[in-house]
């Protein structure tokens, strides 16, 4: 068994986001460039200033009072103008990188293997895409736009300081190490606390989303309450976790405002003295005024960066969990299918979807070429789960499964899923119009034969009374449409894909018996000339099969023709009894 990975650190987390920016380093040194520019302009105000202060108003140089004045607008205006392209820059930089992970993140989710979502929550991931990119991406924004530019300003000005008068520059950085050393100890008591919020929000969301996904459920068993308790719980666990957080931020914030003050006091209580003594000007001392504004600004927006960045960090640490997965396997790789016969055989497969809880028990069943071969038995007998293995949604645990003898192992998996057209028992359609619909069958498709293909579904009447037509919007999930037309709309993108081999599990077993009689004529016209297996419902469906297996607790036990298994099979006849009566529903 696989070591579990090493948990991710915020150091590391932060190195994998740089290297990452690396992609973007134009924009990123371009933003760059505009903030030392931007930044510098600042502490031409300061000396003017003093100049102001110890030349012109003393030697009543009124002469001079436009020109400083004239400077000083100037070097404002400058910066501004800096500051608004540094903002359009920002701007592009952070919607690039954004779109650039989270097109990232969405390609790996479709890639990842099913099993993988067995285990996962839908509100969680749409919480990843939707809302830890754009946090994480804040990591370097911060860092580039707000954490850079307030380093260097504050390295800057230390220096103007310094050269200044050493004596009130040491006074005035005195507190720098204290509120480094508090950024630092607080880094290490939030990050775990951001990270629990992050986890914290992604359970609220994923609450939500199964109200709003199972809101019907919900008002047809009258469960309001039921789901009201149930989010207000998961709300108040964010709540407590927020406020952890942010009980933590109270306590940081004012203490390193209150070290800035403190080296503020320090130099009024300096400078005025020296001023008294004689030994610095008025102007001298306005001007380390200004400074230690410009010094303590910075550092005061420094501390948002760090709530900021414990924040994107713990974004991010979420959104590489799912980067480093272990994407499906021979997706591309394997050998790829060309002139398919369509024989698949299952010789001695055993599955287990838990390893405590096996579902198929040394299953062997063949389909020839053109055949169609029904699979009945009761609920949980593991029926659609020999779909999921001829997918290789799942790989078995034992025997081998071939498609004309090859095995599915050695097959690459696009080319197999091209090879097959899966028609699910729930006909899914997704939010969008017919044609959106349709083209997940063909992409490539025309018009023309978008039309064809919803014919021979028995679908083109009911689309054509609609007055948008093919660009007509069926809601999410199809909701704008009833059972049997979203059943024939799923019908028609398996006509449009005509693959060789044709997947139907229970397609009649939801619609009604006006519906299941087109929906029967299409179907025959879809396994004409194909290999067919089909998850039976319907005693029509399983009459017209050449070979029935009849599939018990997860095992084959019996198989042959309706006529033959009637006269053989025991359990067949109590199924065909029970279930495979014309117009009735499954058992």
């Amino acid at each position: 068994m696989d070591a579990k990975p090493e948990p991710m650190t915020n150091r590391s987390a932060l190195r994998r986001l740089l290297t990452f920016a690396r992609g973007h380093w134009r924009i990123a040194a371009l933003q760059f460039a505009l903030a030392i520019a931007g930044t510098s302009l600042i502490f031409v105000f300061p000396g003017i200033v003093r100049w102001f202060m110890d030349e012109i108003i003393p030697q009543k140089r009124t002469d001079l009072i436009w020109q400083a004045g004239g400077l000083a607008i100037l070097a404002f205006t400058v910066r501004e103008g800096l500051y608004y392209f540094r903002t359009r820059v920002n701007c592009a930089f952070e919607q690039r990188m954004i779109t650039d992970l989270r097109g990232q993140l969405h390609r790996k989710v479709e890639l990842l293997p099913l099993r993988w979502f067995d285990h996962q929550s839908t509100g969680d991931i749409l919480t990843k895409l939707a809302d830890d990119v754009p946090a994480t991406q804040r990591v370097i924004l911060e860092g580039i736009e707000q954490g850079l530019t307030a380093l260097l300003q504050i390295l800057i000005t230390a220096v103007v300081m310094l050269i200044a008068d050493t004596k009130l520059a040491l006074i005035v950085l005195a507190p720098t190490p204290l509120i480094a050393a508090g950024g630092w100890i607080y880094s290490r008591w939030v990050s775990p606390r951001a990270t629990a919020a992050r986890e914290a929000t992604s359970a609220l969301n994923a609450t939500l989303h199964d109200t709003l996904t199972g809101i019907r459920q919900i008002k047809s068993y009258t469960a309001e309450d039921m789901r009201q308790w149930k989010f207000l719980a998961a709300s108040h666990r964010l709540k407590d976790k927020q406020t952890r957080l942010m009980a933590a931020w109270a306590f940081y914030a004012p203490s390193m405002t209150l070290l800035g003050n403190l080296g503020l006091v320090l130099l009024l209580m300096a400078g005025s003295w020296w001023c008294v003594q004689g030994s610095m000007t008025t102007g001298q001392l306005m001007q380390f005024i200004l400074l230690v504004g410009f010094l303590y600004e910075p550092i005061a927006r420094l501390h948002g960066v760090n709530q900021t960045l414990l924040n994107g960090l713990a974004a991010a640490k979420r959104v590489f969990a799912i980067l480093d997965d272990e994407t499906e396997e021979d997706l591309e790789s394997g050998q790829t299918l060309a002139n398919i016969r369509g024989e698949v055989e299952f010789s001695a497969v055993t599955f287990a979807y838990r390893a405590d809880k096996p579902v198929l028990h040394d299953v062997s069943l063949r389909a020839g070429r053109h055949q169609t071969i029904a699979i009945v038995g009761a609920t949980g007998s593991g029926k659609s789960t020999l779909f999921q293995l001829l997918t290789r949604f799942y790989d078995p645990q034992s025997g081998v499964i071939t498609l004309d003898g090859i095995p599915l192992s050695d097959l690459n998996k696009r080319s197999l899923r091209q090879s097959l057209a899966y028609v699910t028992q729930e006909a899914f359609l997704f939010a969008g119009t017919v044609r959106d619909n349709l083209l997940l069958g063909k992409p490539a498709a025309t018009d023309d034969e978008l039309w064809s293909a919803l014919n021979s579904a028995c679908a083109e009447d009911f689309i054509r009374r609609i007055p948008e037509g093919l660009d007509a919007e069926v809601g999410e999930r199809g909701v704008l449409l009833s059972g049997g037309e979203r059943q024939r709309l799923a019908l028609a993108r398996a006509f449009l894909k005509n693959a060789p081999i044709l997947l139907l599990d229970e397609a009649t077993s939801s619609v009604d018996v006006k519906s299941e009689h087109l929906i029967q004529e299409a179907l025959t016209k879809l396994r004409a000339n194909r290999t067919s297996i089909v998850i039976a419902h319907r005693l029509s469906t399983i009459i017209e099969a050449d070979v029935i297996h009849v599939l018990h607790q997860g095992r084959i036990l019996a198989h042959g023709t309706h006529a033959e298994l009637m006269q053989s099979s025991a359990y067949y006849r109590e199924l065909t009894a029970l279930a495979f009566t014309p117009g009735e529903g499954s058992s």
